[in-house]
C-alpha cells in the first residue's frame, strides 16, 4: 500500500482495516502455538491417536494410550533466545564530545528503566515461536512524585516533562499485528487490534500508528475513528519484528514421529515391563501381597513359565536416538543436559567454542534479523530524546549500534592462566580487582582498607 493510498482511506474506517488486514501474508500462527504447546499436540488427538478397543467374550472396553507430548518446540526456541540475548545487548558509541556522552548515557538510562535486556530474550522467544512480534514506545508525562527521574542525566532539571515506556506486543497477549509496507518496503503505518472490556461487553479496538499521528478506532457497527492523537515523535513508535517460519518447522516431522515411537514404547512398557506368567494347567492358589517365600500353587502337570522378549528392541532405541539427535543437529540446538555434559568431561575453551559453534552461526543467522530491530529501536530512540529534550538535538547525529555477545560456558581458571603466560607470569589484575570479584566481599573500599591494616601489621611484626 503507497502513502497516497493510504491517506485516501483514511476517511474510510472500514475499507482502511480490510485492506491493511488483507496486504498482510498469511501466518498460520495457531498452528504454530499449538505446536508450542505440548499438551496440544497431535499426540493427544483421539482421532489421530485413538483409544484401544478389546473385544472380549462378546463385548469389548476401552484401554487408554500412552500419549506423551515431548516440549522440544519449547528447548528449541527458549535456548536459542538465551545463547542471543544471555548477555545483554551493548551499546557502542564513539562520542565526540560532553553533549554526545551525555546523549549516550540518557538512552542506556532509557533502555534500563524498561528491561530492555530482559524484554529482548521474551522478543526473540515470541519471534522465534509465533514468526512476529513489535514492540510498542509510548510517551508517559511525568507527576509531582517524578520530579527525580532524570537525576543524573541530561534531562535533569525539568528539561524532560515525559519518559518513555515500552510494551511487548504479541498474539498471545491477544495483539493483532498489521505493517504495513510501501512498494519500497518502508513501513508507513502499523495497526494493531486488541479487545477491551467495555461495561459487561468485549469491544473490538484497533490502533493506526504513523509518523505524524495516532488513530485510535473502535467497533460497533462498523469501525469509527473515536481519537486522532499527534505523533511529536514524528516516527513509528513500533518496533517490528518477524521470520517466515518458527525455529522447529524443519523437524517438525521427526518431532511427531518421537513422540509416537515414545508413546508406543510406554504402552509395550505398560504391557510386558512387569513380569507376566504363563501357566498351563489349572491354577488352584496365588500367594498373598507381601507374602514371604512366594509360590504358585497349582494341580499336577500344570506349568509356569516367564514371558520374555527374547531379543531387547535395539531397533526402537536406535530410532529414538537417532531422531533425538536429527532434531538437535537440524534446529542447532547444543545438547547440554546434565548427563551429556558429565560425559564431555573437562573442556578447554576452544573445544567449547567448537560446540557451541553450530548454535553460534544460528544465533548470527537470527541477529540479522532481531540485530536489524534492534538498530530501528535506537534510531528511534535517538529521535524520542531528541524531542523529549530539544538542547540534545544536535547530539543525536552520533552513530549506536548494537553489540551482541552469544552466550559461552567460560572456564575462568583456563582464561587466568591464559593471561598469565601472556604477560610472562607477571600480574594482570590489581588487588582491588580481584577484590571486587570476590563473591564474599560486600564493600571493596571497607575490605581494601583492612588489607591494608593487616598487611601493616605483618610488616611490624617482622621489624
Amino acid at each position: 500500500m503507497e502513502q497516497a493510498d493510504f491517506d485516501l482511506l483514511v476517511g474510510q474506517p472500514d475499507e482502511l482495516i480490510k485492506q491493511i488486514q488483507a496486504a498482510k501474508p498469511p501466518r498460520d500462527i495457531a498452528t504454530y502455538q499449538k505446536q508450542y504447546d505440548p499438551k496440544q499436540h497431535d499426540i493427544y488427538d483421539g482421532a489421530k491417536r485413538p483409544d484401544k478397543i478389546i473385544e472380549k467374550d462378546g463385548g469389548s472396553s476401552t484401554v487408554s494410550v500412552a500419549r506423551l507430548g515431548i516440549p522440544f518446540q519449547k528447548k528449541i526456541v527458549t535456548l536459542g533466545a538465551a545463547i542471543l540475548t544471555g548477555n545483554p545487548v551493548q551499546l557502542m558509541a564513539t562520542p565526540a564530545d560532553e553533549s554526545q556522552t551525555t546523549f549516550l548515557e540518557a538512552i542506556k538510562r532509557i533502555c534500563h528503566d524498561n528491561k530492555t535486556s530482559y524484554k529482548d530474550g521474551q522478543l526473540v522467544e515470541y519471534m522465534s515461536s509465533e514468526t512476529e512480534t513489535a514492540e510498542l514506545w509510548y510517551a508517559e508525562k511525568l507527576g509531582p512524585l517524578d520530579i527525580n527521574y532524570w537525576a543524573g542525566t541530561v534531562n535533569e532539571k525539568g528539561a524532560a516533562k515525559f519518559r518513555l515506556r515500552m510494551k511487548v506486543l504479541s498474539n498471545q497477549d491477544g495483539d493483532g499485528l498489521y505493517p504495513v509496507f510501501s512498494s519500497t518496503g518502508d513501513m508507513i503505518a502499523f495497526a494493531r487490534t486488541y479487545v477491551v472490556k467495555v461495561g459487561d461487553k468485549n469491544e473490538e479496538r484497533c490502533d493506526i500508528y504513523t509518523a505524524t499521528k495516532t488513530l485510535k478506532l473502535a467497533k460497533t457497527d462498523g469501525w469509527v475513528i473515536i481519537a486522532t492523537e499527534v505523533n511529536f515523535f514524528n516516527k513509528i513508535p513500533i518496533i517490528y519484528y518477524s521470520q517466515p517460519r518458527p525455529d522447529w518447522w524443519d523437524v517438525q516431522d521427526l518431532i511427531d514421529r518421537f513422540e509416537k515411537v515414545n508413546s508406543n514404547h510406554g504402552d509395550t512398557n505398560d504391557y510386558f515391563g512387569s513380569p507376566l506368567i504363563f501357566v498351563e494347567g489349572k491354577v488352584t492358589g496365588f500367594a498373598g501381597k507381601g507374602e514371604q517365600g512366594k509360590v504358585l500353587q497349582a494341580e499336577g502337570g500344570a506349568k509356569a513359565s516367564y514371558l520374555t522378549w527374547n531379543s531387547s528392541p535395539e531397533s526402537v532405541k536406535m530410532e529414538y536416538t537417532n531422531l533425538k539427535s536429527l532434531i538437535h543437529y537440524f534446529t542447532e540446538t547444543p545438547e547440554i543436559s546434565l548427563e551429556q555434559m558429565a560425559n564431555i568431561g573437562a573442556f578447554s575453551g576452544a573445544a567449547m567454542k567448537f560446540l557451541f559453534l553450530g548454535a553460534h552461526l544460528k544465533a548470527a543467522q537470527k541477529e540479522r534479523i532481531f540485530g536489524e530491530g534492534v538498530q530501528r529501536r535506537i534510531n528511534f530512540l535517538k529521535a524520542a530524546q531528541a524531542t523529549i529534550n530539544i538542547s540534545t538535538a544536535e547530539a543525536s547525529a552520533m552513530t549506536i549500534t548494537p553489540k551482541f555477545e552469544y552466550y559461552l560456558p567460560k572456564n575462568e581458571e583456563e582464561l587466568i592462566n591464559m593471561l598469565s603466560t601472556a604477560t610472562g607470569g607477571k600480574a594482570s589484575m590489581s588487588q582491588r580487582t580481584a577484590v571486587s570479584a570476590n563473591p564474599y566481599v560486600s564493600n571493596v573500599d571497607a575490605e581494601m582498607a583492612e588489607i591494608e591494616k593487616e598487611e601493616g601489621t605483618v610488616v611490624m611484626d617482622e621489624i
